[in-house]
């Protein structure tokens, strides 16, 4: 028994480890961001960092010499990935401000447009993105719904990224697959990064910085969802704020307050009910 048990373990592990890594260094990035103000994310940043994580991805396709498939094969991951990365990113697009909190709780909702998208509209599919949402809005202030634009970008987010999710994980992506949905982020940021100079007349600013910090999470966010169903790959949009709660608890001990207790523990059940939610 207790073999079996540890090759269980193992297995789960094998197949869980990107989207722990993945969680954890996506719940990091605030603190490297509060020591560090200078750092700034742009659209032409993110090209970059979704450029660099392919050519790492088609590297290790092609290191490992094993056959893959045709170019044309990247088209459908690559779609996929291009909402899964366009997602968090629209209100850049849209060229409206959003706050970090408005995108965490808008994000929050991911699980639920992945549940429907699969055709998952049971309670047990719908509950967890509603939990986590819930949750954050104990503790976050509620997003201002006074100008359509970030509205519309609130409503794209989850949308953009539950879909994407999706249709990534149908494209059935091995390694070089992944490099289709990093490609995909390359043309979504590469666009939007033009749009962006033509429209400010002048090149697009890139942050060295931002690139190392980009590239790392970009490659374990595609790694994670190739391993992972959808509906557990969007457990993160309610385990990574879960952690940056905890963080900020244990920085900041003395304004702990029931809200945020009681917020932890509604991202922690909803993170679990993501993953719960596997088919066998």
């Amino acid at each position: 028994m207790s073999y079996l048990a540890n090759r269980q373990s193992a297995r789960l592990w094998r197949k869980t480890w990107p989207f722990a890594l993945l969680c954890l260094l996506s719940s990091t990035v605030w603190l490297l961001l509060d020591r560090n103000p200078q750092i700034t994310f742009s659209l032409a940043s993110d090209a970059i960092a979704c450029g660099l994580a392919a050519v790492f991805a088609i590297g290790v396709t092609l290191a490992s010499r094993k056959p893959h498939g045709a170019w044309a094969g990247l088209l459908k991951p690559a779609i996929g990935g291009g909402l899964v990365i366009a997602g968090p990113a629209v209100g850049a697009f849209l060229h409206v401000p959003i706050n970090a909190g408005s995108l965490m709780i808008a994000l929050a909702l991911t699980p639920v447009v992945v549940a429907v998208v699969e055709g998952e509209l049971s309670a047990g599919g719908l509950w967890p993105g509603l939990m986590a949402t819930v949750g954050l809005l104990l503790v976050l202030p509620e997003p201002s719904l006074s100008y359509w634009g970030a509205d519309l970008a609130m409503l794209l987010a989850p949308v953009l990224t539950g879909v994407g999710c999706v249709v990534f994980r149908g494209a059935k992506p091995d390694t070089w697959r992944v490099s289709g949905g990093l490609l995909g982020g390359v043309v979504v940021f590469g666009l939007g990064a033009m749009v962006e100079g033509v429209t400010r007349h002048g090149l697009p600013a890139v942050s060295v910085a931002a690139v190392a910090i980009d590239v790392p999470l970009f490659v374990l966010s595609f790694v994670a969802l190739r391993r992972l169903r959808a509906s557990q790959y969007v457990a993160r949009y309610a385990l990574v704020p879960l952690l940056i709660l905890i963080q900020g608890a244990w920085l900041l001990w003395p304004i702990v307050t029931w809200r945020s207790v009681i917020c932890a523990g509604l991202l922690l059940v909803a993170g679990w009910g993501c993953f719960g939610l596997e088919k066998h």
